[in-house]
C-alpha cells in the first residue's frame, strides 16, 4: 500500500464498513460528544500496542479501557457517560489490505462486547514502520456527584491491607508470543499448549473483577500491563507512598506462560501483564472468595507495609524490588528481529 492515509476506497471497505457493521461508532478526525449530564470532568486513558497479530489494535483498545475502568473506580466516581475511543494505527508498506480488514473486524467485535464505541480510527502507512503500531485513547465524562462536590481523588491504600492479584501473570505477553511465534513454539511443545497460550486474549478484560472489587469495598485498583507483575507492584507502592511485601510463591502463573518464557529465556514476572489486576483491600481472602464465585481466579500475594521498602519473598529469602526496567516483550521482539536478519 502507498504511504500516508489509506485511500478512500480501501478505508471505506476495510475500516468504515466493518466498524459500522459490528455496531462500533466511527467519526472523522474529530468527534463531538453530545452532552447528556452535568460533567465533573473528563477522564482519559491511553495505551499502545505493537506487533504483527490481527489482535494488535484490539489489545491497545482493551488496555486503554482497562485503565479507565481502574481509574474510575479509584476516584470513587458514580459512573461514566459519553465514552468513546480514538484509535491511530500505523502499518508498514508491505502489509496487505486483508490483514487491515481482519484487524478491524477483531477490534470492532471487541468494541461491541465492551460497549465503548470507536469514534475515530485513523490508519496510516508509514515508511519507517516495520510492524503494526497502535495508539488508543479513551475519553469519558464523569457524572457529577449529587451533593455537588468535586469528585475525590483516588483512595489511598492502608498499611496492613492485603494485595490481591487476579488471574495470572504475563497473560498478554504470553498470548502475543504464542500467536506470533506459533509454528516455532510447536516444534518444542504440544500444539494444544501453544494454542491455549495464544487464546489468553480472552482474559484481557478486567471489567468483571473491577466491578466485583468495587462492590466489595476495595480501596485501590491497578490494571497491570507493562513491566509485568513486578512493575505493577512497584507502581502500586510508588503511587500510594507505601511499602509492601509480596510472596513470589503466591503469585499465580499458568504453565503455558512458564514454557513460552523458558523458550525465549524471558522473566515472566516482568512480562506484559494486561488482563490482570492488583487490588488492595482489608479482607483479601474474602475478596478472593467473592471473585472465585464470579469465575475470576485470584490470590492474596502480599500486604501493604509502613515505610517505603518493597520486598519480594521467596521461601526464606527476601530481596528488595527494583524499578521496572522496560518489559520482557521488547526482548522477545529483539530476538525475533535478530533471527530474521
Amino acid at each position: 500500500m502507498k504511504y500516508g492515509k489509506l485511500t478512500e476506497s480501501i478505508y471505506d471497505r476495510s475500516v468504515r464498513k466493518i466498524m459500522k457493521s459490528n455496531g462500533a461508532g466511527l467519526g472523522a478526525d474529530c468527534a463531538v460528544l453530545a452532552g447528556s449530564a452535568v460533567c465533573d470532568g473528563i477522564l482519559s486513558g491511553q495505551a499502545l500496542a505493537f506487533g504483527t497479530d490481527k489482535r494488535t489494535a484490539a489489545r491497545a483498545y482493551l488496555a486503554a479501557v482497562n485503565y479507565v475502568i481502574a481509574c474510575c473506580a479509584n476516584r470513587a466516581a458514580l459512573g461514566l457517560f459519553d465514552t468513546g475511543a480514538y484509535i491511530t494505527i500505523m502499518i508498514p508498506e508491505r502489509m496487505r489490505e486483508i490483514k487491515v480488514r481482519m484487524m478491524m473486524e477483531v477490534t470492532a467485535l471487541q468494541a461491541k462486547e465492551t460497549g465503548v464505541p470507536i469514534l475515530s480510527c485513523n490508519v496510516q502507512v508509514l515508511p519507517t514502520v516495520t510492524q503494526i503500531v497502535v495508539s488508543c485513547v479513551i475519553s469519558a465524562g464523569l457524572e457529577k456527584h449529587s451533593e455537588g462536590t468535586i469528585i475525590s481523588m483516588k483512595k489511598k491504600t492502608l498499611v496492613d491491607e492485603d494485595i490481591v492479584m487476579t488471574k495470572w501473570l504475563g497473560l498478554e505477553g504470553t498470548a502475543v508470543m504464542a500467536a506470533e511465534s506459533h509454528d516455532k513454539l510447536c516444534q518444542r511443545y504440544p500444539s494444544d499448549l501453544v494454542n491455549t497460550a495464544a487464546d489468553f486474549y480472552e482474559y484481557l478484560s478486567i471489567a468483571p473483577e473491577a466491578a466485583t472489587a468495587v462492590k466489595s469495598g476495595a480501596d485501590y485498583l491497578l490494571a497491570l500491563r507493562e513491566g509485568g507483575i513486578f512493575g505493577g507492584l512497584w507502581q502500586l507502592a510508588a503511587e500510594n507512598g507505601v511499602g509492601l511485601v509480596a510472596d513470589l510463591k503466591r503469585i499465580p502463573v499458568r504453565q503455558e506462560t512458564i514454557e513460552v518464557c523458558e523458550y525465549f529465556d524471558l522473566n515472566p514476572y516482568e512480562l506484559l501483564a494486561g488482563g490482570s489486576m492488583l487490588i488492595v483491600t482489608a479482607n483479601g481472602e474474602g475478596l478472593v472468595h467473592t471473585l472465585e464465585k464470579a469465575d475470576v481466579p485470584a490470590a492474596v500475594i502480599g500486604r501493604i507495609t509502613q515505610g517505603n521498602d518493597r520486598v519480594i519473598r521467596h521461601g526464606e529469602e527476601s530481596r528488595f524490588l527494583e524499578p521496572a526496567n522496560g518489559d520482557e516483550i521488547f526482548q522477545y521482539y529483539a530476538q525475533v528481529e535478530t533471527s530474521c536478519n
